[in-house]
């Protein structure tokens, strides 16, 4: 199975055993992260039994990062990367741990969890940014499609396995013990960055004004020709998903009339159509010019969606959103390899950062778009219309010749500071 997922022995990333410690790393902290939000969840439905105290606590998980990111992406085009990401998950493992002794000391209240989830949610950018910033220096350029796709096949691995382990964890021996498993995984994916080897840095002087600059990395996005297109086709994208996360749960009750059951058995469609997505990516990724995939991953993906907000049945919505997640894995790999090609090694760090503050922003924003929509128009009529929104933000890309172009740039082609 999967044959022509092989990849050749001299190609392959997980040679670099720099490299092969980043990812076991990665694949543990991903797992870890499913645990926290199953178990947390669950232990501030036990502690308020307000399902607003949820939201509120999910949304301090994602506030921070929108505005740390560019200062942590800052960071790590001034010091090390390994000691910026390393002091990240060190720093969560103590905050996540600090949960289950509060509880354990029976003083736990909701502050406690907001104010360690806003302190986790700021410093979360350091490794997102971080992860892309040291990869191309820890494998060749040809294998970075390949080390990106490793990744993404291990984040959409834990986000299938995770969430039934944790849930089983939670319910036979208590959140409290499911939040360590978490604690532990930041700690040990920071030992393992620890160990990367160095990155060679530019010193002050050195450095171009734009490098010097603490929001460099927007300034450099807004410049420059290749990095808006990319950056505003994620964004429109990322914008019209939200309205789906917002509506498939009212669509599985109010259209389908499944309940939650069918609202979980819809999520499980896509998770497993993402983790086939992911173990594709690298295929995709080195037989087709990204600045065609790009635009025709989001084009396939509203494309999957339209079907449901006519047909209404749940095999029919169960293969339209695994062909969508199959069809929307590869892209965050891709366009990661991409970018780590265009933006000048001093910059990543601060392009990257910015990305993710914008990036981040666009799916609750889209949530809360949805949201509205959904007071006056049917659950399917709101997902067609997000599908229809992914569409027309592919197609436009598409007719763009600078974007068609990009993927015929190597690392000598860099984008340059005037």
């Amino acid at each position: 199975m999967f044959s022509f997922l092989k990849l050749p022995l001299a190609q392959s990333p997980l040679r670099s055993r720099a490299f092969l410690r980043l990812w076991l790393g990665l694949s543990a902290s991903y797992l870890g992260d499913q645990f926290t939000m199953i178990a947390l969840l669950w232990l501030v439905l036990q502690l308020t039994g307000n399902g607003a105290a949820i939201g509120l606590v999910l949304l301090c998980f994602q506030l921070p990062s929108m505005l740390t990111g560019p200062l942590l992406g800052a960071l790590l085009d001034r010091w090390q990367p390994r000691l910026v990401i390393g002091i990240d998950n060190c720093a969560r493992a103590l905050l996540i741990g600090a949960l289950p002794v509060l509880s354990w000391l029976g003083v736990l209240q909701l502050w406690h969890i907001v104010v360690l989830a806003l302190l986790s949610g700021a410093l979360s950018p350091a490794t997102g940014a971080g992860v892309r910033v040291v990869m191309p220096h820890l494998v060749t350029e040809d294998a970075l499609p390949r080390a990106n796709a490793l990744s993404s096949t291990s984040l959409q691995f834990a986000s299938l396995l995770g969430p039934a382990l944790a849930g089983l964890m939670v319910t036979q021996v208590g959140g409290t013990y499911a939040l360590l498993i978490d604690a532990v995984s930041f700690l040990l994916m920071g030992l393992l960055v620890f160990t990367l080897p160095p990155i060679a840095r530019h010193l002050p002087g050195e450095a171009s004004p734009e490098q010097q600059k603490w929001m460099g990395g927007f300034d450099l996005i807004i410049r420059k020709k290749e990095l808006r297109l990319l950056t505003g086709l994620s964004v429109i994208f990322f914008l019209s998903y939200g309205p789906l996360e917002a509506a498939l749960p009212l669509y599985s009750d109010q259209v389908l009339h499944a309940g939650a059951q069918g609202y979980g058995l819809l999520w499980t469609g896509f998770g497993v159509g993402a983790l086939l997505g992911a173990l594709c990516t690298g295929f995709v990724a080195t037989r087709f010019r990204p600045g065609i995939t790009q635009p025709l991953i989001a084009i396939l993906w509203g494309g999957f969606l339209c079907p449901l907000m006519i047909w209404h049945s749940m095999p029919l919505a169960l293969v339209c959103l695994a062909l969508g997640a199959l069809s929307w894995a590869p892209y965050m790999p891709i366009e990661t390899s991409l970018l780590q090609r265009l933006i000048p090694s001093s910059m990543r760090g601060q392009v990257f950062g910015a990305r993710l503050s914008l990036t981040t922003a666009a799916a609750p924003f889209g949530a809360l778009i949805g949201g509205f929509l959904l007071q006056s128009l049917s659950p399917a009529l709101v997902i067609g219309l997000s599908g229809i929104a992914c569409i027309l933000a592919g197609g436009a890309a598409l007719i763009s010749p600078t974007m068609r172009s990009l993927g015929r740039k190597t690392k000598s082609d860099q984008i340059m500071f005037p």
